[in-house]
């Protein structure tokens, strides 16, 4: 009687190993089955010019550290002089400028080549994938630097009806518009002063 009972329960236990067997090949079979739909999904994505979640994200925090500079270099605006290069940098219009006296000065303009060696070319895949004009970063940002106001895309802090074409003396934001972000869904204006 022993005997049987333990053949019984030996038989049960082997049916619920084979049970679990194939549950958990059923299992992986699903996540496998879950990521190459995930994988299909995101390169639909990628040929209908839109970027994955994960590219979205890091397109999105590379464009927050654009903007923390660009902060930056408005709370330093007593520095304009300074700064103008430094701005120039930012918007890829300009060479590495030379250091200055400024220890906070030079400490942003090191924070500037780090982001345009790192997130630069990142933010140009990204736009390359979403825009078929073939622009880049350089096309998005503006930096009216020795150029002329324009009341589209520049606006004076104190608030002043400035005319087109006034002579721009300083500049203390960049003026940007990065497409298809979260962050930012509409054109800033920079901020300068004539």
């Amino acid at each position: 009687m022993e005997l049987k009972e333990h053949k019984s329960a030996l038989a049960a236990l082997a049916t619920l190993g084979v049970t679990a067997v194939a549950a958990g090949a059923t299992a992986f079979v699903k996540i496998r089955e879950k990521r190459r739909q995930r994988r299909e999904a995101a390169e639909q994505e990628q040929a209908e010019g839109r970027l994955s979640a994960e590219q979205m994200m890091v397109y999105n925090e590379a464009i927050n550290q654009f903007i923390r500079l660009n902060d930056r270099i408005y709370e330093l605006r007593r520095h304009r002089k300074e700064l103008q290069p430094l701005i120039l940098r930012l918007a890829q219009m300009g060479e590495k400028p030379a250091e200055t006296g400024s220890e906070i000065v030079n400490q942003l303009a090191a924070s500037i080549e780090k982001f345009l060696t790192t997130q630069v070319p990142f933010i140009n895949a990204c736009l390359a994938t979403i825009d078929a004009d073939g622009q880049t970063y350089a096309d998005y940002v503006h930096a009216p630097v020795g150029g002329r106001f324009d009341t589209q895309l520049d606006e004076e802090p104190t608030g002043a009806d400035i005319a087109n074409g006034a002579p721009i003396a300083f500049v203390l934001r960049l003026g940007y518009f990065f497409p298809d972000s979260n962050i930012v869904p509409h054109p800033v204006k920079s901020i300068v002063l004539v």
